[in-house]
């Protein structure tokens, strides 16, 4: 009994590429999905917010400090609400575009979840209207945008700040 030799057939060159680039294709589409998801979010939030050092959050435009045990009670109100976001209306005065926090203010919250938070407004004369956000997102949303500008409208000085994390925090005026 003879026996023929069977010759491999090699893929050709063209099926070859096809496969790089249907392959490199499916890695750019990964890559995207994971920096424009939740990581994207991650680091873009990472990128605009600042942390807090002895009290002091330093901006470009202006900074936040934290006067007496102000940050203590903001703390502790942030790590009492951990699963939900939460919302304060903090208090004090601006001394040459810092804008100094003495008090901590709990407005009524009517509802709460994980990325919401629905509350009374804060007090016309409320230095900053502060709210949580879930971990490391300090991005404001459209909604906080548009809260900061009906605010102004009685309070030209007003700002929001989005606490993210214990010690990060984005502000905006």
């Amino acid at each position: 009994m003879e026996y023929e030799e069977i010759e491999e057939e090699q893929p050709s060159l063209l099926k070859k590429v096809s496969v790089l680039i249907m392959s490199l294709f499916l890695i750019f589409l990964i890559v995207s999905f994971t920096f424009t998801g939740v990581l994207g979010d991650i680091v873009a939030s990472l990128i605009e917010s600042e942390t807090i050092e002895d009290g002091l959050v330093e901006l470009e435009d202006f900074s936040v400090q934290f006067d007496g045990d102000s940050y203590e009670v903001l703390l502790g109100v942030y790590n009492d609400n951990q699963e939900y976001e939460t919302k304060v209306c903090l208090f004090g005065y601006i001394e040459d575009d810092v804008y100094h926090v003495d008090e901590v203010y709990l407005p009524v919250i009517y509802s709460q979840t994980f990325n919401q938070v629905v509350s009374e407004a804060c007090p016309t004369d409320t230095l900053i209207a502060l709210h949580s956000h879930p971990y490391r997102h300090c991005i404001a949303s459209e909604q906080d945008l548009s809260n900061l500008e009906i605010a102004k409208l009685n309070n030209p000085n007003a700002v929001i700040g989005v606490m993210c994390e214990e010690e990060r925090f984005s502000f905006y005026r």
